[in-house]
């Protein structure tokens, strides 16, 4: 953890407010179902065995990250599958809530930049299997490990490709099918964290929800979403602190960010 992102966390403990206190009563209700963990699903058991599996695995094998660029900037290294578990998966608390979001909304259509190791698409599909979900994971060693994630949990309805979000983007996969939901979680810059939003707004509705991970992950990103957020299209959005969340309905009287606290144990890894 950086000190921006320390820093960020301590003030977003003192300024944020409740999850609940919202005066629209789509953002109550949607953050009220999101945030109460009492409501779990059929497969979340399931899926954090595997998560477990995963954090558990000191196989090393080659890295080819074509996202992130923090880390590889692009050169082979070989790396444990239990450190990329622990470094790169969405913690179990932000997957459940993805998890009760795409249950209450029912997107037809989910895209998400980074599949890691498939949890967080696995989330996505057990809040609703009638939901056609695109990943995308450009390290081919780690697109076979999220396939196996996917095989292991008996989840057809998830399009895995391998690819560098360029040239996904640029294919005729994404062609002009609206995006319901879109799930940003791969390359923590922010020139192509708007790269990606710029390239597939024209995928939007208005019921479009657009969730960005790691918000505070650097400044660096902390400016990107401060750029997307102020957008003249995004009528609210919400901080979570660990992701975002842009919203463009019309019925959003006025614009506003939302700064808000998830319960503690959005925090830790359970």
């Amino acid at each position: 953890m950086t000190w921006f992102t320390f820093l960020s966390f301590i003030d977003n403990r003192l300024k944020g407010k409740r999850w609940d206190s919202f005066h629209s009563p789509y953002l109550f209700r949607l953050m009220s179902f999101m945030a109460n963990d009492q409501g779990r699903f059929e497969k979340f058991a399931a899926i954090e065995a595997l998560r477990q599996k995963w954090l558990k695995n000191s196989t090393r094998i080659a890295r080819h990250d074509k996202g992130t660029g923090s880390m590889y900037s692009g050169k082979p290294k070989t790396e444990s599958i239990s450190a990329i578990a622990k470094h790169a998966l969405s913690l179990p608390f932000q997957c459940r809530c993805m998890a009760r979001l795409v249950h209450l909304e029912k997107p037809n259509v989910i895209i998400e930049l980074g599949s890691s190791l498939g949890i967080s698409a696995a989330y996505l599909q057990s809040g609703n299997p009638s939901s056609a979900i695109t990943t995308v994971e450009g390290d081919p060693e780690i697109a076979k490990l999220a396939g196996t994630t996917f095989t292991e949990l008996g989840m057809t309805g998830i399009q895995l490709v391998n690819s560098t979000f360029e040239e996904f983007l640029d294919s005729p996969e994404i062609n002009d099918r609206q995006i319901d939901l879109l799930f940003l979680d791969g390359n923590h810059h922010s020139k192509a964290l708007l790269y990606y939003y710029e390239k597939l707004k024209t995928n939007f509705s208005a019921n479009t929800i657009v969730l960005v991970d790691d918000i505070y992950w650097s400044r660096d990103m902390h400016q990107g979403w401060r750029k997307l957020i102020d957008l003249p299209e995004v009528t609210q959005s919400v901080d979570c602190f660990r992701f975002g969340m842009l919203f463009f309905r019309k019925e959003f009287l006025e614009k506003e960010n939302h700064r808000i606290r998830l319960p503690k144990k959005s925090l830790f890894n359970n």
